[in-house]
């Protein structure tokens, strides 16, 4: 809308005519139909008047009038700023929808990440150690020990020796996810222990976290909403 078609407009909600109009303003008639058909633009006393006499709302005249006739008014004080408050109020308004698109798409950036992760396959080695070996003894002691009952030993030596050794089987497993060879030492308080492997299997991790798909989508849905407000807002 025109800055004329505006001040008619006011006018005409008054019922007044332009005569009329014109003695409220004191001004002359002629002056004022220049302003109403866009011929002349007020001086910033005749603008006081106006606003005054036909108790205009700056805002409202922001908000009606176009871009081109604001141009026009600029220098006008309350008209300067009228834009001026309403720019940085634009300006803080779409900073806000582009802060929060920013925020809205890292969150769900990440929550979609989280829930697409693909299922992580590792391999679980199982150790075994028959007892706790003496410090002289080698490390095959308990792996060369008959261990059946019904076997015979050759003399009183062997059946002694095996006696002693079955007392002292304490068998203790160890479940690693590193492959550390056929066979490995480990010193602990009560001596040295060999660890044989004795198998290995592979382990398929799950991840639970296929909820977050929904959210992560809401999340970057939202973010582009909020970009697209702020420049529908711009």
């Amino acid at each position: 809308m025109k800055f004329g078609d505006y001040l008619r407009n006011c006018r005409d909600k008054l019922e007044w005519t332009q005569p009329e109009a014109a003695s409220k303003i004191e001004i002359e008639q002629s002056y004022l139909s220049k302003l109403e058909t866009g011929k002349s633009y007020p001086s910033e006393e005749i603008f006081d008047k106006l606003v005054e006499v036909y108790q205009i709302k700056i805002e409202e005249l922001y908000e009606k009038i176009s871009s081109e006739e604001l141009v026009r008014l600029k220098e006008l004080k309350q008209v300067r700023s009228a834009i001026i408050k309403k720019d940085h109020a634009k300006v803080t308004t779409t900073r806000g929808w582009l802060v929060a698109g920013f925020i809205m798409m890292m969150l769900g950036g990440t929550f979609l990440g989280i829930a697409i992760i693909p299922n992580h396959a590792s391999m679980e080695y199982l150790y075994r150690s028959q007892g706790v070996l003496h410090p002289d003894e080698p490390l095959d002691q308990f792996s060369l020990i008959e261990l059946q009952l019904d076997d015979v030993p050759e003399n009183k030596n062997q059946i002694t020796k095996q006696k002693e050794l079955l007392t002292r089987l304490d068998q203790m497993d160890e479940v690693t996810g590193q492959d550390k060879g056929s066979a490995f030492v480990k010193t602990t308080l009560k001596g040295r222990r060999l660890f044989e492997k004795m198998s290995h299997r592979e382990i398929s991790s799950r991840h639970t976290n296929r909820w977050l798909l929904a959210p992560a989508l809401m999340l970057i849905f939202g973010a582009f909403s909020c970009f697209y407000i702020s420049r529908r807002w711009n």
